[in-house]
């Protein structure tokens, strides 16, 4: 139930983003992620009441993961693209691009333990009420952003135009695809660190948040790098060389029953998904011309998120068909070590053409 749960609010990054994307570049960004906001904010208030009058069940729970994962897939193409319009200093756009994924990480590594320290003192109702009030700061500062003009030459755009311009811009559609290998290759970390938890390692909840409090320890180290760096320049040779990185972490973590060792496997293994993705973003967002940036981040988004739960399912199927998970990880670590390998051949030739 707990993965049908997960799925839910996964699966609709992969159905509707697309239509997130369309929506960014034919209306006014700012105000889609205020509606947006606003929507999940009711359903913030409407799950505190909820849970307050002890009134949950599955079918709630898979019905308001389903709408937050509906609206995550309508704001993330705006948000994402909303960046590259709010900083006027083209010169800072890719620190700006890794500090927003910086807040991510920090809030992946903060928020968890906030609602974990207040549900063992006080209860669920108490999480969802300051989850609620969270979203107050956001529609704040939503709010204090001057609205955008939209040109109405862009109302006339489709997810076809995003999708005819990534087919046949190579360095886009590469950047695209390295964001999807990198999610299936990472998603295995995120689907059996439960059983690794339990059944490799002996341990329970406690021991569950330290494995994934690695991981995110290792995604913000990396945000924190490149939110420092002056330059894109490298990311050529960054991006591929993380690939490589994931590959092999996985390929360690796959048959290592030592805990010691599991800790750092993860971090790399965290540093090095953020650290491809993330920088795919700053590519993207440099080369993308405005008028497609949402369709194209849609695409983006889809294949950072949309693909973790397909991957999911796929190797679950794996794990089942060869009753364990072990083998997972090498088939992940195997493909995500060769297309790394394939990028440091592919990707500087790419990166001078465009």
């Amino acid at each position: 139930m707990l993965g049908l749960v997960a799925f839910s609010g996964q699966v609709p990054m992969l159905v509707a983003t697309p239509i997130g994307g369309v929506l960014a570049d034919r209306f006014s960004k700012r105000n889609i992620l205020l509606c947006t906001e606003l929507i999940e904010l009711v359903v913030a208030i409407t799950l505190s009441l909820i849970a307050w009058q002890q009134l949950f069940s599955p079918s709630i729970l898979i019905i308001a993961s389903l709408v937050l994962g509906i609206l995550g897939a309508i704001e993330m193409p705006s948000r994402q693209a909303f960046i590259n319009e709010i900083i006027h200093d083209r010169s800072v756009l890719s620190n700006a691009i890794a500090l927003n994924s910086l807040t991510f990480n920090v809030a992946r590594l903060l928020g968890p333990a906030i609602a974990g320290f207040t549900l063992a003192i006080f209860n669920e109702s108490l999480c969802f009420v300051l989850n609620s009030f969270s979203y107050f700061a956001s529609i704040y500062t939503l709010l204090s952003i001057r609205s955008e003009k939209v040109d109405a030459s862009k109302r006339v755009s489709s997810v076809r135009d995003g999708l005819d311009y990534i087919v046949q811009t190579p360095m886009v559609r590469w950047l695209i695809l390295c964001v999807a290998m990198t999610s299936i290759g990472v998603s295995p970390f995120m689907t059996f660190m439960p059983v690794y938890a339990k059944v490799v390692f002996h341990g329970g909840p406690d021991l569950l948040g330290i494995l994934l409090g690695s991981s995110g320890l290792g995604a913000f180290a990396a945000s924190l790098y490149l939110a420092n760096k002056k330059s894109t320049v490298n990311l050529k040779y960054v991006i591929p060389i993380s690939c490589i990185g994931g590959g092999f972490s996985a390929l360690f973590f796959s048959y290592n029953v030592l805990l010691s060792l599991a800790l750092p496997l993860l971090l790399i293994s965290g540093a090095s998904f953020i650290t491809v993705v993330t920088s795919c973003n700053i590519l993207l967002q440099e080369v993308v011309p405005q008028t497609l940036r949402g369709k194209v981040m849609a695409l983006y988004t889809m294949s950072f998120i949309g693909m973790l739960p397909i991957g999911g399912l796929i190797y679950g199927g794996i794990a089942e068909h060869l009753g364990s998970v072990k083998p997972v990880f090498i088939i992940a670590g195997v493909i995500s070590t060769i297309f790394g390998v394939v990028l440091l051949k592919k990707f500087p030739i790419l990166v001078n053409e465009a």
